[in-house]
């Protein structure tokens, strides 16, 4: 989806995506009217031209925070050269872990080749912890 253009320029959109997005807008703030309605209102200031694109964006972002799903539909509507960036998720406990591990076992393998290396990295990053 990159660059959005699925909008103006782009390959049309059909009535039914519009309406089914819509729908998945609703049901993911069923609890949440208000932010549906609020998302319904920046629909309308752009529409009536009362916002701009880029407001529109930033707007929609801060709206559909933690959808991913959502904004990249939401892009689809975007014209020509204008995405909204989806943040990449937080690493997983086990993905934290797997990368500790890596990074620990690349350490060892720096001390078990070169101990003055290992110990100039240990005080530059750590202040000297690690001496033995």
């Amino acid at each position: 989806m990159a660059g959005g253009g699925e909008g103006e320029g782009g390959s049309k959109l059909t009535k039914k995506y519009a309406e089914t997005y819509l729908k998945e807008v609703r049901e993911m703030f069923e609890d949440k009217k208000y932010k549906y309605d609020m998302f319904l209102e920046v629909m309308k200031d752009f529409s009536t031209q009362r916002a701009d694109i880029v407001c529109v964006m930033g707007r929609v972002k801060e709206l559909l925070k933690g959808h991913s799903n959502l904004i990249q539909g939401f892009n689809l509507f975007l014209p020509k050269g204008y995405e909204i960036s989806v943040d990449e998720e937080k690493a997983s406990p086990e993905e934290k872990i797997s990368e500790f591990d890596e990074a620990f076992d690349f350490i060892t393998l720096i001390k078990e080749r070169d101990e003055h290396v290992y110990l100039d990295l240990v005080n530059k990053h750590w202040g000297g912890a690690g001496r033995n």
